[in-house]
């Protein structure tokens, strides 16, 4: 039994660049696949360990900011269970497999006002800890934190 598992958990994912592609084009590769690929153990842990059938997801892209809404789809899948296209494609974002996507709602939250944002909601006391926080790929975030997000980048639906 995992702790506050009664309490929804919703996630904060991070499109980095990558060497193949800019920040932009991960997202959009991803959220046109209907699919949020695990690029770390540990993230795949932690979506294992936290996910279940209401947890969503924010998509925060460096350098552009927060884009996108879903629903998460459980159970974390295999890299393997992708098709030979996606795995060739998405063999750096989905490494350590992956999560389906519904529901995908685009907005547009520009860097500055997504990172006051974060700071604000996460009470978080630095732009270099949020910088550390976002380099991992991956916040969990509770019901709380997940609603004033959204709420605060509400006027920025597209």
């Amino acid at each position: 039994m995992f702790p506050n598992k009664c309490l929804m958990d919703h996630f904060l994912f991070v499109a980095g660049a990558l060497r193949e592609r800019t920040s932009e084009e991960s997202a959009e590769l991803q959220l046109g696949h209907g699919l949020w690929g695990l690029c770390t153990e540990l993230i795949r842990k932690n979506l294992g360990a936290y996910l279940d059938t209401e947890s969503r997801g924010l998509v925060y892209v460096l350098k552009a900011g927060l884009c996108a809404e879903v629903q998460l789809v459980p159970p974390v899948l295999e890299f393997s269970a992708l098709d030979a296209f996606l795995r060739d494609e998405l063999r750096t974002e989905a490494r350590f497999g992956y999560v389906r996507i519904d529901g995908v709602r685009r907005f547009v939250c520009p860097p500055t006002a997504s990172q006051l944002l974060l700071l604000n909601v996460l009470q978080i006391p630095d732009q270099a800890e949020l910088a550390r926080r976002l380099r991992l790929g991956m916040h969990r975030l509770t019901q709380a934190e997940y609603d004033a997000i959204m709420q605060g980048a509400a006027g920025e639906t597209i």
